[in-house]
Formats: C-alpha cells, structure tokens, sequence
C-alpha cells in the first residue's frame, strides 16, 4: 500500500510535467524516447541474437559432419593407420575403459551387451567431446548407435555426451 501511495503522486506530477510542455517539446521529447527504445531494443535483443546465429551457422556444420562421420558404420577394409587392432576376446567395454584411460578422461561405462556399452562422457566443450568420441569409435572400430548431448547453448560450452556405441563380435 504505501508504494502505491507514492507512485499515483510521481505519476500525476509526471502527467502535468507533460502537459506543461509544448506541442513541439512533446513530439521532440517522443523522437528521443522512440530513438532511445529502437536502440535498446537492437543493442540488447538483435545484436546478439545476430552474433548468436552467425556463431552457429559456422559450427552447426562442423559438428554435423563430425557426427555423422562418428554414425558411419565401419568399412571392412579400414586401413590399420586409422585403427588399432583390439585383442581377440576382449569386450567392448574393456576395450573402451583402457582407451579412455591412456587419453585420460573418465567417463561412465554401463556394458547394455559385449558388443554395446552406453557411455557417458564428463561436461566438456562439444567440440572435445566429439573429437574423443571419434578417436575412440576409431580405435575399437564401433559405431554410433545411440547419441544424445545436452549444452547450456551458449557458444563453446560444456556439453553432457550419451552415447551407445556397438561392434560387430
């Protein structure tokens, strides 16, 4: 209640203030106000949004072709350059748990079969988060099965990675 009963007073004094003013000051003094409103509203909406969807139309690509890239299934006759062999009998999981060891990430490893294991990456940039992804998609010759990722959305931040990776026995 009290705050009420100071803005009906600020408010009349407000409106005879404007009424004091002449025609000319009234529309002049609209002008600004309308100007100032436009630049608000550029500076503190559209720019950034703007800057926003320039920084995505250049990553979305990348991060596309790097995803679908990670989903191609593996050809037969991959060149043993871009693959390691892995050890006869070994798991998946196994095999997953020492890559990520000697490339020093921790992530959580959940073995759904021995030929699938759902892994969930730490909060990294996504970028890094793919990049890891692909070597070791590489290196034990899975595929994608399942991929999800959650972010903030703001650029260059921390991504949370699910993955389902699957191999042929």
């Amino acid at each position: 209640m009290r705050i009420e009963g100071r803005i009906v007073p600020i408010e009349r004094k407000s409106w005879s203030w404007w009424r004091e003013r002449s025609e000319r000051e009234r529309r002049i003094l609209a002008l600004w106000l309308a100007a100032v409103a436009l630049l608000a509203l550029w500076f503190g909406v559209c720019a950034p949004l703007f800057q926003r969807i320039n920084a995505l139309e250049k990553r979305v690509p990348e991060l596309e072709m790097l995803l679908n890239r990670m989903r191609a299934q593996p050809t037969a006759g991959k060149s043993a350059a871009g693959a390691v062999a892995r050890p006869s009998g070994e798991d998946l999981r196994s095999a997953l748990y020492g890559l990520l060891a000697e490339i020093q990430v921790s992530a959580e490893l959940r073995a759904l079969s021995p030929t699938r294991v759902e892994m969930r990456l730490p909060e990294m940039p996504m970028k890094d988060a793919l990049e890891t992804l692909d070597a070791l998609r590489q290196r034990t010759g899975a595929r994608v099965a399942v991929f999800s990722a959650r972010s903030d959305g703001s650029a260059g931040a921390n991504a949370r990675v699910v993955v389902e990776l699957e191999r042929n026995p």
